[in-house]
């Protein structure tokens, strides 16, 4: 029997990973096993596009790479740049000169020697020189440049990013040539992610806000809420869409991957729910561990007076040369004591099977028979549960 102790004392070390839960009322409804893509809405991505027409001289980013707003993204050299960028200058001489021949015409016009035509035509031709100038740096400045820097003609820009994101892929090759509005590089918003289920026409028509998915991503379900029924049917697999948006989902999901997902559908029952990892085979059956009732200090309370001289004179009724021929082997009844002390000690595993009756999974939790609402069970460590009481009934059976 000290053989089996020995095992069983370390797996009382690992009591510190056995987890207490109790079991929730959840609402049910039937429970729909279908496929889902994982997407993203159309406003979670962007596409950095070329601005003019130029060569592609360098990419700042590479596919799979993080990038917040404002880095760079790509480098290009546009000749079309360095005209614009000679014209903003030119302008800016000009723009000078309009300001001094307007000056130069109200003081001729003052002491009479110039019209009042002419003051205006100086007016016009200035207002002229600024509105062309201030176009162009309005162009200049979505390029990212900055015009009043400039001192010089420049035929290279950098597009940067404009949000927060992923880098998804590189559509345009480096060193190229490419137009106006050529799409660069994609960007992945990674904050949200969202699943389409395809359902059965007659399934769909059961969907409704209080609808709820549980999704299954990386070998981890992830509660999913309904947002809407797309108003078209797939084409290919003939099945309606279902727009749910996954909660707290990890990042650097693949889009357009495939995987499963459960669907509650309405009307639903409120059930008993636990943990799946509370979920084991013992013995041939489903159970849930929960902890043992210790009663037997109650039942001796509950002894009454005459049990108690019955017991006395049932003892006294023993034969005294046996007693006296048992109490004469101390060794023996040592190591018969010890035995039983080794065996009660085995029995003691604190916690007992509770056979239960699977009625669905919903995503984490199970919907059971067989436990009260707010009932305590193992939730964790069940692996350690298992093994204690699996030590003490080959305990037993040892003798």
């Amino acid at each position: 029997m000290t053989k089996y102790l020995l095992l069983l004392l370390p797996l009382l070390g690992f009591s510190s990973a056995i987890k207490m839960e109790h079991a929730e009322l959840k609402p049910l409804g039937k429970i729909i096993k279908t496929n889902a893509q994982i997407t993203q809405l159309s406003d979670q991505k962007q596409t950095i596009v070329s601005r003019l027409s130029g060569h592609l001289e360098a990419y700042y980013v590479k596919p799979g790479q993080h990038v917040s707003k404002d880095d760079k993204v790509v480098l290009i050299e546009s000749i079309e740049l360095s005209k614009m960028t000679a014209e903003y200058l030119a302008l800016v001489k000009q723009l000078k000169a309009a300001k001094t021949q307007k000056n130069t015409a109200k003081t001729l016009h003052k002491k009479g020697i110039a019209s009042q035509n002419d003051v205006s035509n100086a007016i016009i031709a200035l207002e002229n020189i600024r509105s062309q100038l201030n176009t162009l740096a309005s162009q200049l400045n979505s390029l990212g440049l900055k015009p009043k820097s400039l001192t010089a003609a420049t035929d290279q820009f950098i597009l940067y990013a404009h949000a927060d994101g992923t880098v998804g892929n590189i559509l345009a090759p480096l060193h190229t040539n490419v137009g106006a509005q050529t799409p660069l590089v994609t960007l992945v918003n990674q904050n949200t992610y969202y699943a389409t289920a395809y359902l059965s026409t007659k399934h769909a028509l059961h969907v409704s806000k209080d609808t709820k998915g549980y999704i299954n991503l990386l070998g981890k379900s992830y509660d999913a809420s309904f947002m809407q029924l797309l108003p078209n049917i797939d084409p290919e697999t003939q099945r309606a869409k279902v727009l749910f948006q996954i909660e707290n989902s990890p990042s650097n999901l693949l889009l357009g991957a495939f995987t499963e997902i459960d669907i509650s559908l309405a009307p639903t029952k409120n059930v008993v729910m636990v943990k799946k990892s509370a979920i084991t085979l013992y013995k041939g059956e489903w159970v849930v561990f929960t902890e043992k009732e210790h009663e037997e200090a109650g039942h001796h309370e509950e002894k009454s007076d005459h049990d108690h001289e019955k017991e006395k004179s049932e003892h006294d009724e023993h034969d005294h040369d046996a007693h006296k021929a048992e109490k004469g082997n101390d060794k023996d009844e040592d190591t018969h004591g010890e035995g039983k002390h080794d065996e009660h000690e085995e029995e003691e595993a604190p916690y007992e099977a509770q056979v239960i009756e699977i009625i669905a999974y919903v995503g984490d939790y199970v919907a059971i028979k067989g436990l009260k609402v707010d009932e305590e069970y193992v939730s964790d460590g069940v692996y350690f549960v298992k093994s204690m009481l699996l030590k003490s009934s080959l305990g037993e059976h040892g003798h």
